[in-house]
């Protein structure tokens, strides 16, 4: 769809109207006013790059691997100047056909078949031999003088069908007769060589590979012989974890982001390049503005991961598979204090993390508080005429719910039924070693009720001057001292508003269960029900 370009912080964003899927980005050098194109067909045009209107010169399939031939090659996978003649097109096709076509004489030069599909072609900078790839795993090397056969093929890691099971997202690093292996985490989309001129006619000695996986993108150095990778200047695997809530905050202390750079300096892992990042270009101001500003967002400055602070979720069985959340961790809302550096992270399990900033890594154990937000049966009052907003198994619109929650019936003898007084997620319970930075100090935990999972929490503010937390949602509110770990107000929405409950409830049906259809939540429950819950109310001659 897209594509970002330049040195860290520095961007240059492109996208097309129309859509279309980014397959192959090429660089062109300042001279360069024609590109070549292939197609799925096996045909081949060239296109002016400044109108972006074809020249009208083709090279057919046929024409570019014989007319007594009548197999079709397979798409163009591959084009390529010679390094020594530009008019000399070297054209791979997917099934192993190779041609050099002469773009004067309208010609093929010479055309090598060979017996495996092609995955890619490289030149040596002298033009007089070039290397393809295979789908067999091997390595074939040519010279223009002798093209009836690959004067060497090597497997550097054996024939590919032997290992296709068991195979992992590697790239191979060959030097001489040594060869290097390194296992990536994501399946590997594109890589290339980076090396101090961009010209293809001389002495190619590539310093560096970039490696764009599916969810990241790394740079390998190659100048060192156990070939660390450099240290992104920001975290890039921004596709594994979709951004879920941002803030922003202005006129922060001046010593925050100097404070942030310097604890993000001591995460610094071992093994990584010590040159600077190579990939740059642009140049980037810090503006006008007189005061600093942040944006706290899912990655960028400072990376920090909630999920550390709980166990890891056992897999549900049966029917409890249904109520897991897909990211149990996802982040719904943030609240910090830049002077006292205290952070809060809401989050979608019906929970609340406080962190307390320290540049010193410590042994720890987090304080959890387990708090009761469930509006009571026996509290109900009777709805108005115009109102009809349940809080207890449904979501009202001032009290948004995600779909992938639900409550089980209270009498099921399936395991979730059990569920009672219980968080939805457990926060460790013994000490952990925690490295300097933001470290988890108190977690806060809504509990199931009644079979009914916890509403989320809608609201939250700190008050970093008096030590106070405050949260609630639509069943009520809480007020939490984090300095003494200990709950001073809980006040459901009904002992707040009494009578004059602008959202008054209807008592729980027994069995009412919740269906969620795209994102939104409907009621099982028809209106003769509701009807009759209405009628069973004292007060229901009013209505």
């Amino acid at each position: 769809m897209g594509c970002r370009l330049g040195g860290p912080g520095v961007d240059c964003y492109c996208q097309h109207e129309s859509g279309a899927a980014v397959l192959q980005l090429q660089f062109l050098i300042n001279e360069s006013k024609w590109l070549y194109v292939g197609t799925e067909r096996g045909n081949t045009h060239i296109v002016n790059i400044e109108s972006f209107v074809l020249s009208g010169y083709v090279i057919n399939w046929n024409k570019a691997i014989e007319l007594s031939t009548k197999t079709h090659p397979g798409p163009v996978v591959h084009l390529s100047d010679s390094p020594k003649d530009e008019g000399k097109l070297l054209i791979g096709f997917e099934s192993g056909t190779i041609v050099q076509w002469d773009l004067r004489g309208k010609k093929a030069d010479f055309r090598i078949y060979y017996d495996e599909a092609i995955h890619s072609v490289g030149w040596h900078h002298e033009g007089k031999q070039f290397m393809c790839s295979h789908s067999d795993g091997s390595l074939s090397m040519w010279n223009l003088r002798n093209t009836t056969k690959p004067f060497q093929v090597t497997f550097p890691h054996a024939h590919y069908y032997a290992h296709e099971a068991g195979r992992r997202p590697t790239l191979t690093i060959m030097h001489g007769k040594a060869i290097t292996v390194l296992e990536m985490d994501y399946p590997i989309v594109e890589f290339m060589a980076l090396c101090e001129t961009p010209y293809n006619n001389e002495v190619q000695e590539p310093y560096a590979v970039v490696v764009l996986l599916e969810k990241d993108l790394i740079v390998v150095d190659l100048t060192q012989s156990n070939f660390p990778v450099f240290e992104n200047p920001y975290p890039m695997d921004i596709h594994e974890s979709p951004v879920t809530c941002t803030a922003y905050f202005a006129d922060c202390p001046p010593d925050i982001i100097p404070i942030l750079y310097s604890i993000g300096a001591k995460h610094k892992k071992t093994g990584y390049s010590q040159k600077e990042w190579p990939v740059a270009g642009g140049t980037w101001t810090l503006g006008s503005h007189t005061y600093p500003e942040i944006i706290v967002t899912g990655y960028m400055l400072y990376k920090l991961k909630t999920s550390k602070a709980f166990e890891k979720p056992k897999p549900a069985e049966g029917r409890a598979a249904e109520f897991v959340e897909e990211d149990p961790f996802a982040i719904q809302m943030v609240s910090w204090c830049p002077q006292s550096r205290i952070f809060c992270v809401v989050g979608i399990s019906a929970h609340i993390i406080l962190y307390r900033f320290s540049k010193y890594d410590a042994n720890t154990q987090i304080v959890s508080l387990e708090v009761r937000l469930q509006c009571e049966a026996e509290d109900v009052i009777s709805p108005s005429e115009n109102e009809n907003n349940p809080c207890f198994s449904e979501s009202s619109p001032h009290s948004p719910q995600p779909h992938q929650q639900h409550p089980a019936s209270p009498g099921s003898s399936t395991p979730e039924g059990n569920k009672d007084s219980i968080p939805c997620i457990k926060v460790k319970d013994r000490m952990v070693r925690v490295p300097p930075g933001y470290q988890a100090e108190l977690v806060i935990q809504l509990l199931w009720a009644d079979g009914e999972a916890p509403q989320q929490i809608t609201s939250l503010d700190i008050n970093s001057a008096y030590g106070l937390l405050a949260f609630g949602n639509c069943n009520g509110l809480a007020v939490v001292d984090y300095l003494q770990k200990t709950i001073l107000l809980c006040m459901s929405t009904l002992d707040l508003y009494g009578a004059a409950d602008p959202y008054q409830r209807l008592t729980r049906s027994p069995r009412r269960n919740r269906q969620s259809t795209s994102g939104l939540t409907e009621l099982s429950d028809n209106q003769q029900s509701i009807d009759m819950e209405r009628s069973k109310s004292p007060t229901s001659g009013n209505l």
